[in-house]
């Protein structure tokens, strides 16, 4: 009887072992596999991280080189529009000078870049340039499907509160290309994007036509857009211009952002006055206060892509007139945006004055496409043309003047 219970309790016992080494190895299986798989998940995403890196250079090589192709055709433009090429090389330009970036296929430029030395390789048609690696490489590196257009829909900016301001030339263009007349001119500000690429939500938009204290309206509970100065300045194409040409084509405005205000309204209105030699003011019976309420939103009121926007109504004669429109911020910096349209409506392109590009990079079987807006410029200067500030004289100079907003006294007298 005893025998037989002993015996029992051992085979128990003996069962008791194998279930829980049984156990013991499922859970080391168990842990086996979840730790391959976190391997293999951290090596593949680790892997992605690293082509999608590589395609993102290799788009910004694209970039690069399509400011050398630009740069190459505006150089080899003639005032009338014509070019100095031939060939291929002229081909290439036609497809980028005066055409808008939904005009242009993805071979139309890459496919005649080889004549200016570019190390084109094409794949049944499909043309492509590779800035890392070769083909015999795992994953060679190269951009395609690059577009290149001179006619934009906007300009699009960043104005800054160091002193400096924003000159946007106003050279608009119908969807052919010809010179065209702007109705309404619109300027958005304020982007309503978190991060380095907006100017976060806006929020605690405050009321009223004055302009507060710095400290009231960049407070710590509020993100206010930022109040924006305009000037309009233009001259004509043909015939002599004058400092009271420019005095008599001068104009400019403060944006005030508000929740009441207006959305529209003529920056004509608004003439500064100045002193000639005689002592008389141009625009003597000018006393119009060039202060504007502007309706903008706070982001949870209205999920536009800007706060704010301005539509300036009093026309542009671009087709005969060189426009000019000088951006200023006060109490902070701001992104901005300017898009114009004739007086049908139809919206109006700016010619070559912030090229698009438009360009794929691949590595391996990973893809980024980037598209920006370039600033040109022909020289390495040319972006200090329009001076800040300017001075001649040829004797002394006194600075003791005193500014308002429809007057203005010179202490030195």
């Amino acid at each position: 009887m005893t025998w037989f219970s002993r015996e029992r309790g051992n085979r128990e016992s003996g069962q008791a072992s194998m279930v829980t080494v049984t156990m013991f190895m499922m859970l080391f299986a168990i842990v086996s596999v979840s730790f391959t798989y976190i391997v293999v998940s951290t090596t593949r995403q680790a892997t992605n991280d690293s082509l999608q890196s590589t395609a993102k250079a290799a788009a910004e090589s694209g970039v690069e080189d399509a400011k050398r192709l630009l740069m190459y055709c505006l150089n080899n433009q003639n005032g009338d529009g014509s070019f100095n090429l031939s060939g291929d090389k002229l081909t290439m330009c036609q497809n980028v000078v005066g055409r808008t970036i939904d005009e242009t296929g993805c071979q139309d430029v890459l496919k005649y870049a080889g004549s200016v030395g570019f190390s084109v390789e094409s794949d049944n048609g499909n043309y492509s340039v590779p800035v890392g690696g070769t083909d015999s490489d795992s994953n060679p590196e190269y951009y395609q499907c690059l577009k290149i257009a001179t006619m934009t829909p906007t300009y699009q900016g960043i104005a800054n509160t160091d002193g400096e301001s924003v000159v946007v030339p106003m050279k608009l263009v119908d969807r052919n290309g010809n010179p065209a007349d702007a109705a309404q001119v619109e300027i958005s500000w304020h982007r309503n994007v978190v991060g380095e690429y907006g100017d976060q939500l806006a929020m605690g938009i405050s009321s009223g036509s004055s302009i507060p204290r710095q400290s009231v309206w960049n407070s710590s509970s509020t993100n206010q857009p930022a109040i924006l100065r305009v000037e309009q300045v233009f001259a004509p194409k043909t015939g002599n211009i004058t400092l009271g040409t420019l005095i008599a084509n001068d104009s400019a405005i403060t944006l005030r952002p508000s929740t009441g205000g207006s959305t529209s309204g003529n920056i004509t209105a608004y003439h500064p006055k100045y002193n000639n030699t005689d002592g008389n003011d141009d625009q003597p019976n000018d006393t119009t206060t060039p202060i504007v309420q502007v309706r903008c939103y706070n982001y949870a009121d209205n999920h536009a892509d800007y706060a704010c926007k301005y539509t300036l109504t009093g026309g542009m004669a671009t087709a005969s007139n060189n426009y000019f429109l000088r951006i200023n911020t006060i109490y902070k910096g701001t992104h901005f945006l300017i898009a114009a349209k004739d007086a049908s409506g139809n919206p109006l392109y700016f010619d070559g004055v912030q090229p698009i590009v438009d360009v794929t990079g691949r590595s391996a079987d990973s893809f980024a496409r980037i598209q920006a807006q370039l600033q040109s410029s022909v020289e390495d200067d040319a972006a200090k043309w329009w001076p800040e500030y300017a001075i001649e004289t040829e004797g002394r100079v006194c600075k003791d003047i005193s500014v308002y907003y429809d007057s203005g006294s010179d202490g030195c007298n």
